[in-house]
């Protein structure tokens, strides 16, 4: 299982790092930053099209975290001997500080709607200090919540490769 659970994690890593090149390549402008993995859909393949399609973002996200949680279970039996309770308690910290962030782009992103309305997903956040390159609240909630969600997983994971097997 290791050696599957390595490789797999790596071809859904690379296959989002290519979802990402390509991306950057054949659409180099944009209005706010993170627009370009947004404003397409990628559809599923016959018959499945007519259901679902999913922005290039969702799929980079999806890839990214099963990618690394398959990186994770191959590493499992190097990890269980070492001491991970300091890189537990600093990823717990980091996976308060991207809740809230979470939360607040939310929040931020659909009060903004309100306001302005117009398309959902291409609304760029201004909010901020760098107002010469806003961010596109959909590509900057979806990464949040990716480092949210790894973050979480991995200091339970690690948690748990600390306590005994029952």
């Amino acid at each position: 299982m290791s050696r599957r659970s390595l490789f797999l994690g790596s071809v859904f890593l690379a296959l989002a790092f290519l979802l990402v090149v390509y991306y950057w390549v054949t659409d180099p402008i944009e209005a706010s930053f993170g627009e370009r993995y947004v404003d397409s859909e990628i559809p599923l393949l016959f018959p499945f099209f007519a259901i679902a399609s999913f922005k290039p973002i969702t799929l980079i996200v999806y890839l990214t975290f099963t990618g690394v949680v398959l990186l994770l279970e191959s590493a499992k039996n190097r990890l269980k001997d070492r001491n991970t309770k300091p890189y537990g308690i600093a990823l717990l910290l980091v996976t308060f500080a991207t809740g809230y962030e979470v939360l607040w782009n939310f929040f931020a992103w659909f009060t903004l709607w309100e306001k302005q309305g117009g398309v959902l997903d291409v609304i760029p956040n201004t909010t901020h200090d760098y107002v010469l390159l806003p961010v596109n609240f959909n590509f900057a909630t979806k990464v949040i919540f990716l480092v949210f969600a790894l973050c979480l997983y991995t200091s339970v994971f690690l948690d748990r490769l600390q306590k005994p097997s029952r």
